[in-house]
Formats: structure tokens, sequence, C-alpha cells
């Protein structure tokens, strides 16, 4: 049976930790992609990527170390996958950072550090991969949101949340501009989902003001946005665009 991403070119970043940009790029390769991974996390990174060469041709997954934050190194990752791909089929950004802080106490560094992360990373990666975007046959870019675009805990999500509601506007920007040249643009919206590295750093009651907006009583998995966000990269969405999907919310 032939997998959906036969012959499909993807970039993942974020993707060397526990959470969903791991699990989307095994699902990718999973499902035949050839899948470029990205963190900036050297070591992390490096022992994924050594665990995806022991279950999938190793000419199928590639690794750089990249800050996605850093307009220079995003550029450089883009030309090197031109330089050894010649374009772009999909690509998927779950970059994040939330830096707990009461609004009173926010300093400027850590609203920047939070927005660029969380938010200009998104751009740069989505201007970067433009051009070879508009290479492929079914083009598609996925951002990774958060239920604090809308419904932040009370508890010092100002710059995160005001980082992810941006990225819904990009998407929805993406989405239009996109539309003249065949490159779709989605979001996911995950509340809770739950990683062995959840709840480090962060108080328990952050943890349970998420869990209070649950539609089900358990925490989203890793995996179980990777399927939605693998439906929007797929043909099975290829009618869909400038939507924002809300997962384990």
């Amino acid at each position: 049976m032939t997998n959906r991403f036969d012959e499909t070119i993807a970039l993942v970043n974020a993707a060397a930790g526990a959470g969903i940009g791991a699990a989307v790029a095994r699902r990718l390769l999973a499902e035949g992609a050839t899948v470029v991974i990205t963190d900036r996390n050297p070591k992390r990174l490096n022992g994924f990527h050594a665990r995806l060469r022991e279950e999938y041709p190793a000419e199928r997954v590639s690794a750089s170390v990249v800050d996605a934050a850093d307009e220079d190194q995003v550029n450089e990752l883009f030309t090197r996958v031109g330089e050894t791909y010649g374009r772009l089929d999909v690509l998927i950004n779950s970059v994040g950072l939330n830096q707990l802080s009461p609004f009173p106490q926010t300093t400027r560094e850590s609203w920047d550090t939070v927005l660029h992360t969380s938010l200009t990373s998104h751009f740069l990666h989505a201007r970067a991969a433009w051009p070879l975007l508009r290479r492929s046959g079914a083009p598609a870019i996925v951002n990774v949101s958060s239920l604090a675009s809308e419904s932040p805990a009370p508890f010092g999500e100002v710059a995160y949340a005001s980082a992810k509601a941006g990225v819904l506007g990009l998407t929805r920007a993406l989405a239009v501009e996109g539309a003249a040249c065949g490159i779709r643009a989605n979001a996911v919206v995950p509340g809770l989902i739950w990683n062995e590295r959840l709840t480090a750093g962060v108080a328990p009651e952050y943890v349970d003001a998420y869990r209070s907006k649950r539609s089900f009583d358990r925490d989203g998995e890793p995996d179980e946005v990777a399927d939605v966000i693998l439906f929007l990269a797929s043909a099975a969405s290829r009618n869909v665009t400038g939507q924002a999907i809300k997962v384990g919310a």
C-alpha cells in the first residue's frame, strides 16, 4: 500500500524533544516522507537522529542544529535544503517557549525572548521556505499555536499568549498570500498535551488550570496532535487553508 507521504520532503523544527515535534517527525517517517529535523539542543537532536536512523533508512532523515529564532541560521538551513532536495513540500513549525511571569514583573528581555522563539521563528521559517514550497506540487505549512492564544492561564502567560495568538494571525495571512501559488497554511491549537517534561519548572496550579479546560477527562498526547498535523499536511486536506484546529482542549 502506498504511504500518503511517499516522495514528500518535510521539515520539522523543535523536533528532538519529548513532545509534538518529535511525534510528527516519527509519523512522517513512518508514512514514507523524507524528513529534516532541527533543534537548538545538539545533544538531544543527535540522540534523536541516531534513534530514527535505527528505525528508518538513513537517507530519509537528516538533522541540523538550528536556533529557530536566528535569521541567519534559518536562512542557511533552507539554503541547504534547497541544495539537497530542490524543493520542500511540508513545513511544520512546532517551536514554542513559555516563560511564566506575572505581567507587572515581565521584563522586556523575557518578552522579546518568548516572542522571538514562539512567533518570529515561525515567520522566519515560512519566509525562508517559501521559494522551496513554491516548487512543490502540494505545499503545506502547519504552525503549532496553543490554547493560551485565546484562553491563557492566570499565571503569567502574557508573552506566550501574545506570541501564540500571533501564530494564528500569521497562519491566516500566509493562507491568504499562499492561495495564489498553491501554498496552504493551517494551525493546530493544542491544549494540555502530556510529556514527561510537562511539569518541569511550572507550578501544579498552572497544569491544573489547563486541565480544567479539557473536553475529556484526560491529558492529550503528542501523537494525537500529530494525527491532526499530518491530516493538515496531507492531500486529505487539499482544500483546507487558513484554519485553526483545537486538539486536547
